[in-house]
Formats: C-alpha cells, structure tokens, sequence
C-alpha cells in the first residue's frame, strides 16, 4: 500500500443537536486498513460543496439517526425518532453532486436509505409499525459484532462479485427501512423477511448501499466484508478518480 497514492475518503458523521460531530472510529479503521485516507467530511456552505466532493475520490455516509420524511412527501409516524433536517438536506446534496461525479459511493445503514431517498425512493418511518408481513429482529440489542438474522445476495450483483458468498448473517442497527426503491437503483439483497438490505446502481461506475454494518466485521478478519472496503478503496485509485 505505502507505494501508491491513498485515496481521500470522507466520512459522514452525526450531527447532534448542539451540532456536534460524532463518529464511530470503525469506518476510518476499515478505511485505514484498506489503504485509503479517511477524512470526516463537516457540514460547509452549499456553495462549497462541488468544490469539497472535486477534493475527495470518494464518500461513505455513515449510519445515524431517523431521516426526516419530507425528503419523500410524508408526514410525520408516531413512532418516528428524532430527525435533523439540516444533516438530512446536507447528505442529499453531497449524495447528488458525488453522483453528478461518478465518484465511488457507499452508504451505510443511515447511508442506505438517504442513497435511496436522494434518488427518489421512500423509506418505512418505522418497520414495527408499517412493513406488511412476517418482520424479524432488525434493532439488535446484542454486542455490535453479532449477526442477527440472514441476508442473501443476487448473484448477478456486483456486491455478489465482490464478497463471494450468497448467504450469510449481519448485524442490525435499524427501525427504519426502505420501502419503495427508486428506479434508478436495484436490489442486491434483502433479509429473510423481504427487507431490502443492500441497493447498486447500474448507472455509476461504483455506487451501493448496504444496510448492516461491514466495518465491524471487516476489523474481524472477515474477508468478504474486507473486500467490500478493498474493493471500494481500489475503485477510489482509479486515474478517473484520483487527482494527480
């Protein structure tokens, strides 16, 4: 790794309401590892932000709190969490200028769902109360290291390629979900129960959303979730990408 460039990678954070910023280190760590150069992206001016997305070769938005539901035309559900609509707006925005770019892009749990939003999809406000049919366990009480309930890959999806195993368990930080995808993306995989867990574009050259967390597993030696940020980190080198 130490004789070629690092890409520049930024990271999303939580924006709390005395507009602190708070990360958890595992992203930077799996970023780290992958030979990348992680940089926790703040909220600047609008103006300023084709200028930040030019400077970084790719972006992750993290996971966090509920997402404001007028981003997709809804009122508010009783049991909808609290919302920041300034960081909601923000990741929008930098969302559709990374897209304009076509720079390399995940998003993660949160990331997921704003990936699928900013496109035009919709979100369940709260799974509990809204997804029809059987739901498993998706707000896992257990260490975030354990992996909850099931997932299984399409084996035409690039995420398929990329972890080389159809089936497998994930961890689970959620209430909400996404309920309809917007026609600009298709589903990679989903949970036992029908929930979609991970979303790709077949019209950027990287663009994906998972919803579990692959970070703490790719800190675990476990080598599916380590190429998903190899991969990622390898995407982000690309000539096209890098500024030279």
């Amino acid at each position: 790794m130490s004789n070629r460039k690092k890409p520049v990678i930024g990271i999303t954070a939580r924006v709390e309401k005395d507009q602190t910023y708070t990360l958890d280190p595992v992203y930077a760590k799996a970023i780290l590892q992958s030979g990348g150069l992680p940089l926790i992206v703040p909220i600047v001016d609008e103006e300023d932000i084709p200028l930040l997305c030019e400077r970084l070769d790719g972006l992750i938005v993290t996971g966090g709190g509920d997402i404001n539901p007028t981003l997709y035309g809804e009122e508010p559900h009783p049991s909808l969490g609290a919302v920041y609509p300034g960081s909601d707006e923000y990741e929008k925005e930098l969302i559709t200028e990374f897209l304009k770019l076509d720079k390399p892009f995940i998003g993660m749990c949160r990331g997921l769902q704003m990936l699928n939003i900013t496109l035009g999809g919709t979100n369940y406000q709260d799974l509990e109360a809204e997804f029809e049919g059987k739901l498993y366990q998706h707000l896992q009480l257990a260490m975030r290291t354990h992996r909850t309930h099931s997932v299984e890959l399409e084996e035409d999806s690039r995420l398929y390629d990329i972890m080389g195993v159809k089936k497998f368990r994930v961890n689970s930080f959620h209430h909400q979900g996404v309920r309809d995808v917007s026609d600009k993306l298709r589903v990679a995989a989903r949970a036992a129960d029908g929930l979609v867990e991970a979303l790709e574009s077949d019209h950027h050259q990287f663009v994906m959303g998972i919803q579990w967390h692959p970070e703490e597993f790719a800190l675990q030696d476990d080598q599916p979730s380590i190429n998903i940020f190899e991969r990622f980190v390898d995407e982000c080198l690309k000539d096209k990408y890098q500024n030279q």
